[in-house]
């Protein structure tokens, strides 16, 4: 499975990224971030794991780097981790054992998970492991031959 994070550093490459996978984990980060570099190892190693050719992808955007990708989802604050569903980002939802709560979880209407602002690993470990458990369930991309 999986591999490094995708380097967006434009709407073109996010366009691409978003259209080849159902699900994709933005991390918008800075150089002068100091927690964004805590996490981005963890980042790493989670795309290493578990990203899933057509299913389940993670891409990294440097907001000093992309401005109108950081502009188009209204990102102010680092890290940010946005959630794209079928290239929108209208979020995700996780299945009642997914333990994804706390006071940087932003969720829409119904409850779908739509970004986590600031450095938790368990919020962000528990929804990269649900978007692989929808791809598997869905039987999307690779993740259809698993």
């Amino acid at each position: 499975m999986g591999n490094d994070p995708h380097h967006i550093s434009s709407l073109a490459d996010l366009d691409a990224l978003a259209a080849a996978n159902k699900y994709l984990i933005l991390d918008f980060w800075a150089e002068w971030c100091p927690p964004c570099k805590a996490i981005a190892p963890l980042f790493a190693k989670l795309s290493a794991e578990l990203a899933l050719p057509g299913a389940v992808a993670f891409g990294k955007v440097d907001v000093d780097e992309a401005p109108d990708v950081a502009a188009k989802f209204g990102v102010t604050a680092m890290p940010t981790f946005i959630v794209l569903t079928d290239g929108e980002a209208k979020g995700v939802r996780v299945g009642a054992g997914a333990a994804v709560a706390g006071g940087g979880v932003v969720t829409g209407d119904e409850g779908e998970v739509r970004l986590i602002r600031g450095a938790d690993p368990r919020n962000l470990v528990a929804l990269a492991h649900e978007l692989v458990r929808l791809a598997k369930e869905e039987g999307v991309g690779a993740a259809a031959a698993e």
